[in-house]
């Protein structure tokens, strides 16, 4: 229910929306979950198992999206980025980066099962695409 129609979201309210859908997503979670292992028809048991962890992942994306201040210890891989001096070292290092990462979301494609791990296959989805898009940009945008 949006409670200031109109208005833009601010980040009070923000974080009153994102506790209630990740409660809703919980919610349906758990029944649909509960419901997988009473359901005797294998289409709906299929249905509410894929919908569970769906409805799981929603909670934890609206969980994540909580305006919160984190600052965890982060250990980045060397191959992330390497330094660079001058623009087109940089367009270079940044361009390799995203075609490892690239290579890389495609690798851990391939070793999931969309059905069984729905939330990862649609980080994945997400990430790939928005990764796909850079790309273009990076090849739109070469170091003058």
């Amino acid at each position: 229910m949006i409670t200031h129609e109109g208005e833009r979201l601010g980040i009070v309210e923000l974080g009153e929306v994102c506790a209630r859908e990740r409660a809703r997503g919980l919610a349906l979670f758990q029944h649909l979950g509960t419901w997988v292992a009473t359901t005797t028809d294998p289409a709906l048991q299929r249905l509410f198992a894929t919908a569970a962890h769906r409805h799981a992942w929603h909670a934890q994306l609206w969980a994540d999206r909580s305006p919160t201040i984190r600052v965890p210890h982060v250990v980045v891989d060397v191959a992330a980025i390497v330094e660079a001096g001058d623009d087109t070292d940089r367009w270079t290092a940044y361009a390799t980066s995203l075609g490892t990462l690239i290579v890389d979301l495609g690798a851990l494609r391939d070793r999931i099962d969309p059905d069984l791990d729905p939330s990862t296959a649609r980080v994945i989805e997400l990430v790939g695409a928005d990764a796909n898009r850079l790309a273009d940009l990076v090849a739109a945008t070469p170091p003058a």
